[in-house]
């Protein structure tokens, strides 16, 4: 009786512990061993967050750095939600620059999903901004 008490117990803990995050399976090259490169998740917590902060890469403002999540390793990443967060995306410095060289689109957060994310689904910040067109 104990053992099934224990066993439910931590199923219990396993699945609150868990209920507010996500996977990253980081398949792209980044980070490289490149003391330049990194990769961050930016997190928002409105639609209107994402237009502010899309509206400040376009003007190549700075980014609110309390909004930014570095990760420091390929593979998958065991992610906790920030409260209120609902759309996440990932950028890529790769020259060392103020500025992202790459980016995801915005995604909606859904709690114990797998993200996988390819380099093809990074974009080019000038693409982004307009400059590429």
């Amino acid at each position: 009786m104990k053992k099934k008490v224990c066993f439910l117990f931590s199923m219990l803990v396993v699945n609150v512990g868990f209920a507010d995050g996500f996977v990253l399976d980081n398949q792209a090259a980044n980070p490289t061993n490149d003391k330049k490169s990194r990769v961050a998740i930016q997190w928002a917590n409105s639609a209107k967050e994402v237009e502010e902060s899309n509206n400040k890469i376009k003007q190549g403002k700075r980014l609110n750095s309390r909004s930014l999540q570095a990760l420091t390793q390929a593979g998958k990443i065991n992610l906790e939600i920030p409260k209120n967060a609902e759309y996440f995306r990932v950028l890529v410095w790769s020259s060392g620059g103020r500025e992202p060289d790459f980016l995801t689109n915005w995604v909606d957060i859904i709690p114990k999903k797998t993200y996988t994310l390819n380099k093809d689904q990074l974009t080019p910040l000038a693409l982004m901004s307009g400059m590429g067109c």
